[in-house]
């Protein structure tokens, strides 16, 4: 795994050895191990939390097991700093989709973005999408059913109608193994491919494909009212906290909340 490479990686760069021994951890061991990942590897800082926590899990296991006098890495924390997820407001969304593009190949980029933008699925997870992933309930609703490419965790989400249209715009297309989209190239050139669309589209910035879940979670779900919980559900999440990262509340939101909240609590009287 990346992770396991990772420390590998920073052996070879610090040590020059392939391992180490539990007894020859040391504080500043870590210490080393963060910068790093924050300089070498330039990893931002929830990707280094991540990475950390796993080894510190490790190195509590051998002190627990009595493998190691003492735990090297006790009272060590790393704390993880986001930055501002970039996501498209409802208009910006609209404009991406009224958009005429120049060719074929950029018009299934943009529908491929679109797609994700209704349904929160990542660029690796609507890369393996399959018909067999669409799964069709008892009421004829559509409902995509899968497992993330990047957690292994299962999640569920009910094509909406845009998400619905474009399935039915594909889905006759016969492609090899099965799959929904005829994407091609890598992450990186999706993203280029999607700065002709935003630009096409008049947006001022230049969105990823991962923009396009940060849509659905924000735009699409929490600000029409959507639940955090359920969000955090469709998006695969398993940890709450993950999903508060993704989503943002927008003022238009905070205030059609308040006016909600006035309305709840109109019947209160202060008695002066």
């Amino acid at each position: 795994c990346k992770r396991r490479r990772r420390l590998a990686s920073f052996l070879e760069y610090e040590y020059h050895v392939k391992d180490i021994s539990f007894k020859e951890l040391k504080r500043d061991f870590i210490e080393k191990f963060v910068v790093y990942l924050s300089t070498v590897k330039g990893l931002a800082s929830g990707t280094i939390c991540a990475g950390v926590k796993k080894l510190r899990l490790m190195t509590y296991t051998a002190y627990k097991n009595g493998w190691i006098a003492v735990d090297p890495f006790a009272g060590f924390y790393v704390k993880a700093e986001y930055a501002e997820r970039r996501y498209l407001s409802a208009s910006e969304l609209q404009a991406v989709m009224d958009v005429r593009l120049p060719n074929y190949r950029t018009g299934i980029n943009r529908d491929a973005f679109v797609f994700c933008a209704f349904t929160g699925l990542s660029h690796a997870d609507v890369v393996k999408l399959t018909h067999a992933d669409i799964h069709t309930d008892d009421n004829g609703e559509r409902w995509i059913i899968d497992r993330r490419q990047k957690t292994g965790t299962q999640f569920r989400v009910k094509l909406l109608p845009v998400a619905a249209m474009l399935y039915d715009r594909y889905k006759d297309l016969r492609l090899a193994g099965d799959k929904v989209f005829p994407l091609k190239g890598t992450y990186n050139t999706l993203n280029m491919s999607l700065r002709h669309v935003a630009r096409h589209a008049g947006l001022s910035f230049n969105p990823t494909i991962h923009c396009a879940r940060h849509t659905f979670a924000t735009t699409v779900t929490l600000t029409q009212g959507v639940p955090l919980e359920t969000v955090s559900k469709m998006l695969g999440h398993s940890n709450i906290q993950t999903t508060q990262v993704y989503a943002r509340v927008t003022p238009k939101k905070l205030f059609e909340d308040m006016d909600r909240l006035i309305e709840a609590t109109k019947d209160f009287k202060l008695v002066l």
